[in-house]
């Protein structure tokens, strides 16, 4: 055996090899403030993965994949060299230099074979380890992220979003994949990430510039988990925000804020039911298999929609009684009031659905479903989160549950 791989290593090391693309030159200090620009531009879009006219359609992402993602992306489109770890051993890393994708002539099909490569080496908790550090809250910038890890039902939970902008009230406009690992449009949130860090290697991160030299930089900084241990779970979040703004927040750009999050995951979910609908009809509406079912079946999409709607409510009966409400625009009021039941004036429901709404054609009817739509209904379980049920039941109709397996 150890003969063969001898025989296969010297092939190889004369036969014609290539890299993923062919790298001009290292990094520099402008590199690193230029990658930053780049997440901020409209080049690192939503889309970016998924529009059928893009150059990257068809790179499958979770949340680790889609940031790895980015910094492929930029360093193959300006001709950089890039390393990844895939350990604690400085030996172990990928390059932009492996030969694997020699089979592949176009040069965007071998980035994206590169990038489900990196996604099989490695996730998110190597993302944390071993190929980032810390950052101090009060320098986030572009193209750092915020990695966590939580317990849910015994077993750990980890997520990543890729910072895409700082906005001036110190919040966050946020970018994520989530699994399973798929084609899909990047979810958008704007505020601060839903799990709070618990400790190192876990939070705000910047890349290690593997690519200029493995030594931790010099603006690596343990302030967050300071900041962490001082103010606790409950204020950490608040804390970042007031070191990062340059204007006050109010509570009504706060409220619309959080509606406009949720907005973004009902228009989501719709997508992806609508993407769903088309490959049952590619497929001659068969049943899905147990990698099919994941893919496309929506239960912690609901989920967490619900819940989000449940938080928003909660603060809202707080507020709704108090002075705060002078502060707030009619339109807000009479939204957030339709959405508790505490008004159902066509006039409340007319302001939620400015707020937010999206159109649905359901047996043959168009007409605008709102988040107290989705929200009755997924509490009396409605609607169903089977990518084979109809189109109709998928969003709260009536009809025949399918006979196919759930998973």
């Amino acid at each position: 055996m150890k003969f063969i791989l001898i025989i296969l290593t010297f092939i190889l090391s004369f036969s014609g090899t290539a890299s993923v693309w062919d790298a001009q030159r290292n990094w520099n200090e402008n590199d690193l403030i230029s990658f930053s620009e780049w997440i901020r531009s409209e080049s690192y879009n939503p889309l970016i993965f998924s529009s059928p006219t893009g150059a990257y359609f068809g790179t499958k992402t979770d949340c680790a994949d889609a940031i790895i993602a980015a910094k492929v992306i930029y360093a193959f489109e300006n001709g950089l060299n890039f390393k990844l770890k895939t350990s604690s051993y400085n030996s172990d890393i990928i390059t932009n230099k492996t030969p694997l994708f020699d089979f592949l002539d176009n040069p965007h099909e071998r980035v994206i074979a590169f990038i489900h490569y990196l996604g099989e080496s490695i996730g998110t908790e190597a993302l944390a380890r071993f190929n980032s550090y810390p950052v101090d809250p009060r320098e986030i910038r572009p193209s750092d992220f915020y990695v966590s890890r939580w317990k849910t039902n015994g077993e750990f939970v980890r997520h990543a979003y890729m910072i895409k902008d700082v906005l001036p009230t110190g919040h966050l406009k946020l970018y994520s994949s989530t699994t399973p690992v798929k084609v899909r449009e990047l979810e958008v949130r704007e505020g601060m990430p839903l799990h709070i860090l618990s400790g190192r290697p876990w939070g705000f991160k910047r890349f290690l510039p593997l690519e200029i030299s493995f030594e931790t930089p010099i603006d690596s900084s343990d302030k967050q988990y300071e900041m962490l241990e001082q103010y606790g779970d409950d204020h950490f979040f608040s804390r970042v925000v007031d070191e990062l703004k340059t204007e006050e927040d109010t509570l009504d750009s706060n409220l619309k804020r959080r509606v406009k999050n949720l907005c973004s995951q009902l228009k989501l979910r719709k997508r992806e039911i609508d993407f769903t609908q088309t490959y049952l009809e590619e497929n001659s509406y068969r049943c899905m298999s147990y990698d099919e079912y994941n893919e496309h079946s929506t239960p912690s999409r609901d989920q967490s929609l619900q819940n989000g709607i449940k938080r928003l409510l909660y603060g809202w009966k707080k507020i709704r009684t108090s002075s705060y409400t002078q502060s707030i625009s009619s339109e807000v009021v009479l939204a957030l009031d339709y959405l508790l039941r505490k008004n159902t004036s066509l006039q409340a429901y007319e302001s939620l659905n400015n707020l937010c709404s999206i159109n649905l054609t359901l047996n043959g009817t168009t007409g605008q479903f709102n988040l107290k739509h989705f929200f009755d209904l997924k509490l009396k379980s409605k609607l169903s989160y089977h990518p084979n049920d109809s189109y109709e039941m998928r969003w709260g109709l009536e009809g025949k549950k399918t006979h196919c397996s759930s998973f």
